[in-house]
């Protein structure tokens, strides 16, 4: 999958860099912390947060993508752009949030209620599938660990949610 990979190439290229690019993550209610709305997701704090976060977001996005490419790139910009921007008002100031996790919730989200909008065999189905798979990490909604961006989950999620509800009644191709 090629976002795994960009994930995995973002993070050895940082080792090698003299500058730390995780300071571009995400900074809340500053200007320079903007770019980090896009820059965020490909971010990573060590080895174990990326590969944390890597099969997770590869299951989903292969899920995603073998229901329809176009509503997964809608659902994407969509999660990132509005989760993002809504961790960028919201968020601690003074902190810098990093991770496809923001992402991940995301695509739970999105996955998750996509069957309910959308009343479609397939999506429904799907729906069934990411719950079961993945409806107890939506437990962590509920539970603040310092060092983890809970907004991100949080936002991601409420993000891919509506994501959903915007492309319920796009084509799929």
């Amino acid at each position: 999958m090629t976002a795994v990979t960009i994930l995995w190439l973002v993070f050895f290229i940082n080792l090698v860099l003299p500058i730390d690019l995780r300071l571009y993550g995400l900074r809340p209610r500053h200007l320079v912390g903007l770019a980090g709305i896009l820059l965020t997701p490909f971010l990573h704090v060590d080895l174990r947060h990326l590969i944390a976060n890597s099969g997770i977001l590869f299951v989903l996005l292969t899920v995603s993508l073998s229901f329809s490419r176009k509503l997964t790139f809608r659902a994407l910009w969509i999660i990132v752009l509005v989760g993002g921007g809504l961790v960028w008002l919201s968020g601690d100031q003074g902190t810098i949030h990093i991770g496809a996790s923001g992402v991940i919730f995301g695509l739970i989200g999105f996955l998750m209620c996509l069957g309910l909008f959308r009343r479609d065999w397939k999506a429904l189905a799907i729906s069934l599938f990411i719950f079961l798979l993945y409806g107890g990490a939506l437990q962590s909604l509920y539970i603040y660990v310092p060092g983890i961006s809970w907004a991100g989950h949080l936002f991601g999620f409420v993000a891919g949610v509506l994501a959903a509800w915007w492309v319920k009644t796009a084509k799929k191709r």
